[in-house]
């Protein structure tokens, strides 16, 4: 090809090349807006505290003397903000055994010092050590991932020191029925007492002269103002007068006739 249509063609192409980049470059700049509207943007995520309790098998920690041991039950609530609900029981299976054990640690340098049958001053105890010494709520990291636990306890007695105690107990539970029956057979006398006197105080209101008329004498239990007192019985009816006797006869009164003579 001759030199002149090299150019030429040249020449031409550059052209070409140039008018396709203006107008790309207007198509791009046209095509923003719209570009921006459908780019993906992510909101910012609120966050979401997921909360769930565990009750796992009770903790047996050893009494005083080593003999008996205490029943240590526990309720785990577990809850976090940055956990994703769908590894949030993954992340509380991982730390369950770490709370579990710190728990039993704590529950068995306060039980070796309480006798088997009292576990309410191991429970006191405990309270007051999670209270002062190690107070919930307890954390856990896991990565950028953090739990919070708060336990709850309660303690129970072995069943074979149950077993000692029960006769105890039932003998307690008679003798405290017995007494509160006693109590109250003494309180009904007592109101008895109370209203026999009220009784006899009202008699002795009532007789003339506020003299009474003795013990065992007058109507009791009536009010002066009842109606039992108010209703007056009448007198009883009188005898019918003896028919008079007719002229020249003596009445039975006067004696029997003389004979005649």
């Amino acid at each position: 090809m001759p030199a002149d249509g090299r150019r030429r063609w040249a020449g031409r192409a550059r052209a070409f090349g140039e008018a396709a980049r203006v107008r790309a470059r207007r198509f791009w700049d046209g095509a923003q807006p719209t570009l921006r509207q459908l780019w993906w943007t992510e909101e910012p995520v609120t966050p979401v505290t997921t909360v769930d309790r565990r009750v796992p098998e009770p903790l047996a920690v050893p009494a005083q003397g080593e003999v008996y041991v205490f029943l240590v039950r526990a309720t785990y609530t577990w809850s976090s903000d940055s956990a994703r609900p769908e590894l949030f029981g993954w992340y509380v299976d991982y730390f369950q055994r770490q709370a579990t054990q710190r728990l039993h640690r704590l529950a068995v340098r306060y039980a070796v010092d309480v006798p088997p049958h009292r576990p309410r001053d191991l429970h006191a105890a405990l309270t007051a050590a999670l209270a002062d010494d190690d107070p919930p709520p307890w954390t856990y990291a896991h990565g950028e991932v953090t739990f919070t636990c708060e336990p709850d306890v309660t303690v129970h007695l072995d069943e074979r020191v149950r077993r000692l105690l029960q006769p105890y107990w039932e003998q307690r539970i008679a003798l405290e029925c017995e007494r509160d029956l006693a109590r109250r057979r003494a309180g009904y006398a007592e109101e008895h007492d109370r209203r026999d006197q009220r009784d006899r105080a009202a008699d002795a209101r009532g007789t003339p002269g506020g003299a009474g008329t003795g013990p065992g004498q007058g109507r009791r239990g009536a009010q002066p103002d009842g109606p039992v007192e108010s209703f007056t019985p009448l007198e009883p009816l009188l005898p019918p007068p003896a028919p008079r006797p007719a002229p020249g006869q003596r009445s039975r009164a006067d004696g029997p006739e003389p004979p005649a003579v």
